[in-house]
């Protein structure tokens, strides 16, 4: 986990999509955690009628939740739909229609992480927030677990420690993906400049470490698209 403040719109793209399915889950199951824990006093003088089933009601919600989210990353680090299937007792093809719908909208959210809605003028976060923002959620759920988790307090970074960062190369793998589908789905200008400032930041840290002018010279490329692009929203909102 990197000790710099990274920048939220691009934060994502440092890290494997498995290693942002996994810090999803993680989330997922600090919030059951931490909502379970809630149910355990037993004072129950202000409770109303039915409102404890109401609250294991949520706790059934969300365990349902976590499951989703264990399936995605079960399936985005390779694990098969017939052993997902297996794991769950159902066959492969009942457990593909079963969650099939949670993985594309998975998918989509890592190249696409806002949606527009015609009755609001402000797009709204598709990506889970955990993923959107790795690196602060792994410095959270670090924190949580070395305060609740006994057999973890020495450990300075047990969720954050286990999400293997994305070389450069691989990161760009990530990056020219979001700039392909930016453009077949006609994003707006802004968006993909997003996009294009962290491909000349790459190309930049790219010829920095391997010495490449290539690298200098792409990076300079793709600055200026992303400025041309600036331009235009600007132009858009005038």
């Amino acid at each position: 986990m990197r000790n710099t403040e990274p920048d939220p719109e691009n934060d994502r793209y440092a890290y494997s999509r498995a290693a942002l399915a996994r810090i999803v889950l993680s989330f997922e199951q600090q919030q059951l955690a931490v909502q379970a824990a809630a149910g355990v006093p037993t004072d129950d003088a202000y409770a109303t009628p039915g409102s404890l089933v109401t609250e294991a009601q949520q706790l059934v919600d969300l365990a349902r939740d976590v499951l989703t989210r264990s399936v995605i990353y079960e399936r985005t680090k390779g694990t098969s739909w017939e052993e997902i299937g297996e794991a769950l007792g159902i066959t492969r093809q009942s457990a593909h229609e079963r969650f099939k719908a949670a993985m594309d909208e998975w998918e989509l959210s890592l190249v696409q992480p806002f949606q527009k809605d015609e009755s609001w003028p402000i797009a709204s976060m598709r990506i889970h927030e955990a993923a959107y923002e790795p690196t602060r959620t792994g410095r959270q759920l670090d924190q949580w677990v070395r305060e609740t988790l006994p057999a973890y307090r020495d450990q300075e970074h047990p969720v954050s420690g286990h999400l293997r960062p994305l070389s450069a190369v691989e990161e760009m793998n990530q990056v020219l993906a979001a700039i392909s589908h930016l453009h077949s789905s006609g994003a707006g200008p802004a968006e993909r400049a997003a996009v294009y400032e962290r491909k000349a930041a790459l190309l930049d840290r790219i010829a920095a470490e391997d010495g490449t002018p290539e690298a200098a010279e792409q990076a300079a490329e793709t600055r200026a698209r992303a400025a041309q692009l600036r331009a235009q929203a600007e132009g858009e909102r005038a």
